[in-house]
């Protein structure tokens, strides 16, 4: 099933540092400059008539899948996802912050999830960064930016396209609930760069990867949440929204 998965995404594809620091907006800010553009929509995969469960993995090649693709390092900050959403959410508690800080986190980590539809994912988002314990304290809310997710060499792949603070990498399968995704961050229009993979070597803060884990929400939204970040945080959301 995963093979088949990879393939017709193949078959669409016819159809954060303080030096770079992104300016927190004033929270009743809910506009996008987004554009309208919605990629086209891959099809789902055919389920399988087999009585006996298929490992998602089963057949796939090794590039799609992401325990062959993450560095040690990231897969540690990933294994300790829960821990740092509970200890970042703790800090922030006794951090300065206003209500309305408090109801945007809230909002989306405590959203109610879905299983993930990958054609759900395809198109432009509106998306913005919330920030949560470390130095930070927090929760500290950002303006909305343009997001979208297409496909491209047969992945989906995820983009953060406007704002200083950039990102793009690949997101890959990861049971019915999640995707993982395996990005690089770039600033502003500086060209995009690759995920370091499981050799790694990129040990500048500003460069370091951004690993996340993915999750469609009831309400139609999506979140990605960054477990501890090398920089200012404990742990980041990324809230994205469908263009108004």
């Amino acid at each position: 099933m995963g093979y088949l998965w990879a393939a017709v995404l193949v078959v669409a594809v016819g159809v954060v540092g303080s030096a770079h620091a992104e300016q927190p907006s004033a929270i009743e800010a809910d506009g996008s400059s987004a554009a309208q553009e919605i990629a086209p929509v891959a099809s789902q995969p055919a389920q399988s008539s087999s009585t006996s469960p298929v490992p998602e993995s089963a057949g796939l090649p090794p590039e799609f899948l992401w325990t062959n693709v993450i560095t040690e390092f990231d897969r540690d900050r990933l294994g300790r996802l829960e821990e740092a959403v509970a200890l970042g959410n703790e800090e922030s508690y006794a951090a300065s912050a206003t209500i309305r800080e408090r109801a945007a986190l809230h909002k989306v980590i405590d959203a109610a999830t879905v299983p993930v539809n990958d054609a759900d994912l395809l198109g432009w988002w509106a998306c913005r960064t919330i920030k949560v314990g470390g130095p930070v304290g927090g929760p500290i809310v950002y303006s909305w930016f343009d997001c979208k997710v297409s496909v491209r060499d047969g992945f989906l792949f995820f983009e953060k396209r406007s704002g200083s603070q950039r990102l793009s990498g690949r997101l890959y399968q990861d049971g019915a609930e999640r995707r993982i995704l395996l990005s690089a961050p770039t600033y502003n229009d500086d060209p995009q760069r690759s995920y370091s993979g499981p050799e790694g070597g990129i040990t500048d803060p500003q460069k370091q990867d951004k690993i996340g884990v993915l999750s469609q929400l009831e309400d139609g939204r999506l979140r990605v949440v960054f477990p501890l970040p090398v920089l200012e945080s404990t742990y980041d959301i990324l809230e994205l929204k469908r263009p108004d």
